[in-house]
C-alpha cells in the first residue's frame, strides 16, 4: 500500500488496486484515481466542502477528449493551432504576440501583412 502526502492530506492506494486511491477528510474516507482525489482535496481546502473524486474523473476524460480534437497547420511559415477543435478557437504566435480567431481570419491577417511587408520593401528599393 503506497502512501502520499498531498495539502497535508495522507494518501493511500485502496488495496484492492493500485491506482484507486483514498483520503479521510474529517469523517469521510473519498476513493478515486489519483488526480481526482487531489482535485477533490483542493476543493475541501478552497471551499470547505465535499465533493466525491468521482465527480471530477469525468472532467479528466473529458480534457483528453478535447485534446484529441487538437489540430495544426502551417501557413506561410507561421504555425496555426486549434486544441479544442471549436471553428473560432485558432491561435497563432505572429511577430511577437498571440493572435485568435478563425482558422481563414488569421490567414487573411498574414497574408495582409506580408502583402504590405512587401510593398514596404519595394518601396525602399526605389
Amino acid at each position: 500500500m503506497a502512501n502520499a502526502s498531498y495539502r497535508g492530506f495522507t494518501l493511500q492506494t485502496a488495496k484492492q488496486s493500485p491506482d484507486i486511491w483514498q483520503v479521510r477528510i474529517k469523517t469521510h474516507v473519498l476513493s478515486g484515481n489519483l488526480a481526482a482525489v487531489k482535485k477533490s482535496i483542493d476543493w475541501w481546502c478552497d471551499t470547505a466542502s465535499l465533493i466525491d473524486p468521482s465527480e471530477f474523473e469525468s472532467v479528466g476524460k473529458a480534457r483528453e477528449a478535447a485534446s484529441s480534437a487538437a489540430a495544426e497547420d502551417h501557413f506561410n511559415g507561421f504555425t496555426l493551432k486549434n486544441d479544442t477543435g471549436e471553428a473560432n478557437a485558432w491561435y497563432c504566435f505572429f511577430n511577437g504576440r498571440l493572435i485568435k480567431g478563425s482558422k481563414l481570419a488569421l490567414q487573411k491577417h498574414i497574408e495582409a501583412y506580408l502583402i504590405a511587408k512587401q510593398r514596404a520593401e519595394a518601396q525602399q528599393r526605389k
